[in-house]
Order: structure tokens, then sequence, then C-alpha cells
């Protein structure tokens, strides 16, 4: 397939189509943005009237995101440094990786201290977090209750004892981080389940995984948002719409009493990722082609959304199809046609990006590599690709709200802009300002 295939199927349709975009614009500027009026005094209190004042965004209160599995682990030095000087330049939340085999391979064990053995695209969890303090990004649990990474001690017990070392798990997690996390995904991909034989524990197959597992969950971190994460395949909604598998899951957890925060929405287009040839490649483009409907995905999003809770979109990966600008160029554009789509939902509030850099994603060999989709934001090297520089451009400067305004004879001035957080400059004076959904309104800030 050519350059002019690929776009074509996958984004032309989309770029072009009038009321998709008119749908996207105005759920951006319904639902990411509010109107503020401020005023501005002095110290004493007094307005400062017909004044100029420079309003600029230091921060969103949309979190954007990709996984750090990278963090520490290149082979060369100066790719992790580079690693660490660019993360906290794109993101303002990581996904941080809590697999169980590889976090606790031997029993009683378990991998969180910084200087832990390595295991690759595994870094430990108080090596991510660290970071995460350091550079004041968000960090996310992935995941608690992952029965297709079990580690192979558990996978013989009864029932009982592996609850009780589940409950083991939760409760070191727990008082190690809860307090230093920003969310928890508590289960993961239950729908593959049967897929995953040989892999599993006895928790698998019992009829309150869901159930039991979420209230244990709830019971170790009773204050951190607790995340329900599922592959989602837009085109099946078209066909079944709310008897999808995944609404009615979520309808069966709620009404069991699960009292789940966000619905998480695992977003991969992993084309190719089973080729072994350029007819293979092209078969799979061709197959997973519904993958990339943002029409659907945006159905799917509303028919997730009856269940007014938050959206998270867990996972995202967007391939580029082949070497070389045409197809770098392609892969940016998708990924603005997808993002947008996304942030312009209501309930959408958190996107997380997949494999940040190509050539380092997962992979099981000939039967299995994320890394044949070319889906990084950054070429091997950790230099940026022109996704990477777009995503940077949407959150920096598309949907980022920076200004200059006058007072009025009273003090007030006005403005709509990005929901998070601003300065506002008078001088050499700065007053710190937020502006939240729901919160609009009057405000005062002193400088």
């Amino acid at each position: 397939m050519t350059y002019s295939d690929f776009y074509k199927l996958y984004y032309e349709p989309y770029a072009t189509d009038a009321a998709l975009q008119k749908r996207i614009a105005d759920g951006i500027e319904q639902n990411r943005k509010g109107d503020c009026r401020v005023r501005v005094t002095d110290a004493v209190g007094k307005p400062l009237a017909n004044t100029r004042v420079e309003i600029k965004q230091t921060a969103h209160a949309f979190r954007y995101g990709a996984n750090i599995f990278m963090l520490d682990e290149f082979k060369e030095k100066e790719l992790n440094v580079r690693y660490r000087d660019t993360f906290h330049r794109y993101f303002n939340l990581t996904t941080v990786p809590f697999y169980w085999n590889t976090l606790e391979p031997e029993r009683g064990k378990p991998r969180f201290a910084a200087d832990s053995e390595k295991i690759y695209r595994r870094p430990a969890p108080d090596l991510c977090i660290e970071y995460c303090r350091e550079k004041g990004i968000d960090a996310k649990l992935h995941c608690l209750v992952y029965e297709a990474y079990m580690p192979e001690w558990i996978k013989s017990l009864p029932l009982a004892e592996v609850k009780a070392a589940y409950e083991k798990r939760f409760a070191e997690i727990a008082e190690r981080y809860a307090d230093k996390l920003y969310e928890v995904e508590v289960i993961n991909e239950v729908l593959c389940i049967p897929t995953w034989k040989g892999r599993t524990s006895a928790l698998a197959h019992s009829p309150d995984l869901i159930t039991w597992s979420w209230e244990t969950a709830r019971k170790f971190f009773p204050n951190n948002k607790l995340v329900f994460n599922e592959t989602v395949r837009w085109h099946r909604f078209k066909q079944y719409g709310v008897t999808d598998r995944y609404p009615l899951l979520l309808e069966n957890a709620l009404l069991k009493g699960v009292t789940m925060d966000k619905i998480g929405i695992q977003s991969h287009l992993f084309v190719g990722y089973k080729a072994q040839t350029p007819e293979q490649y092209e078969q799979s483009a061709r197959e997973l082609v519904d993958r990339g409907n943002v029409c659907e995905m945006l159905h799917t999003l509303d028919i997730l959304g009856q269940f007014d809770l938050p959206l998270e979109i867990t996972e995202i990966t967007i391939p580029t199809f082949g070497e070389g600008e045409e197809f770098e160029q392609l892969q940016a554009d998708m990924l603005k046609l997808w993002y947008s789509a996304y942030f312009s939902h209501p309930l959408m509030d958190t996107i997380v990006y997949w494999n940040t850099a190509d050539g380092h994603g997962y992979t099981l060999g000939a039967e299995y590599d994320e890394n044949r989709c070319r889906g990084g934001l950054f070429h091997k090297d950790m230099t940026p690709k022109k996704s990477a520089l777009m995503l940077k451009h949407l959150f920096e400067e598309e949907w980022c709200t920076n200004l200059t305004a006058m007072t009025d004879a009273d003090g007030y001035l006005s403005f709509r802009g990005f929901f998070g957080n601003y300065a506002l400059t008078v001088g050499d004076a700065t007053a710190i300002l937020k502006l939240e959904k729901g919160k609009e309104g009057d405000l005062a800030v002193i400088v």
C-alpha cells in the first residue's frame, strides 16, 4: 500500500467530514473552556483600574500522558539521560508498571526499591514515583488485577490462597504508594480472559472476580480514583450498540455495587503487529481500518457515557505506516484528529499514549511485536517524531490560553480560557488563578 492508500483509509474521510469536524470543534469549545471574570486588586484591596494584565496558562486541568516503561531501561547511558530530560516536557501524567509477574517474580520479594534487579520495560515503582515527584508529573498504577501477567508461583494455588496473596499485594502497594498515586487501575482486560490459557490464577475463573477485586481495592485505596480498564473495538459498538460486552460488563458491575470512579478504554491501532511480510502488513491494515473510525470512536464514547462517569483513554497507539516524512506527518495528523475527538467529549478527562519510543515496545518475537506498528511518538534515539511535536503543539499552543487584557474602571477583566492554572501578571507582580469546570464565575486576585 502507498502513502496515498493509508491517507485515504485512515485520515481523509474524517478530516473532510464537516459534521464531524463541527462536533469536535464545538465540543472542545463547550467542554474544555470556561468564562472567567476577575477583579484585580493591589495588596491592600484597591482595584487596579484600566491596567494591562498578562494572562498565561501554566498547567492544564486535563491529564495527558504516556507509559514510563523505558525509564532508565536503555542500554546507552545517553539515551537514559535524554529520556529523563524529555519525558516531563511532553506529559503531565504517566502510567507506572505494577505487573505482578515482574513486580514479584519471587514470592515475598517484591521489586519496589529503585535499585532492584532490572527487568526490561518494568522499571521499579520507587524509581518511577521519584521521577514523577521530581518533575511534577502525576502517576497512575497499572494494574492491580491483570490476570494475563501472573507470577508463576501463584498459578497453582487454590482460590482462597490466591485471594490472600492478592490482599497482601494490595496492602503492600497501598502502604507504600497510595498517597503518591493520582489514580489506580483496579482490573484490566476482563473480556480477554478466555484467551489467556495457562497464564491466569484461580481468581480469573471465580464468579466474584470483579466485585471482590473492587471491594478489596476500595478497602486499601479508599482515597484514590479507581479505574476500570478494558480493550474496546469501535466497530463492534456500531454493530451492537449498548448490547456490546463492555457496557454490559460495566452495567452488571455497577448493579452489584461496584463503586468505580472512571471508565478506562484502550485505543490501540496495532497495524501489522503479527505481519512477517509486506503483504501481511497490508492485510492487517485493511482488517483494522474500522478501528481508526473516528465517528465510531465518538459513538462508543457516547454509549459508555450513559453511566455518567469520567472516561479515560488509558492506552493509545497510532501507527506510522511507513518510513519517511510523509508517513510521520500522517501519524501526526491522525494524532491530532484522534486526540481532538477524545478531547471534545464532555466526559473525557485523561488521554494516555502507550509506547513513547519506536523499537522499544512489547514483543513476544515473531507472533507478537508492537514495534512493527512504529507507534512511538519518538524515534529509537528519543528524538521527537512529528507526532510528539504535534502533541506538544496541541496542549501548549492550540489548546492553551495566553492573552493580554485590560481591566475596566472597577478593576474587572473577563476572558474565556481552557481549564487549568493561570498566572496573571501586572508589572513585576504575579497572581495565581485556577479556572475549574463547574466553578466558573467571579474571582479576585491580588497582585
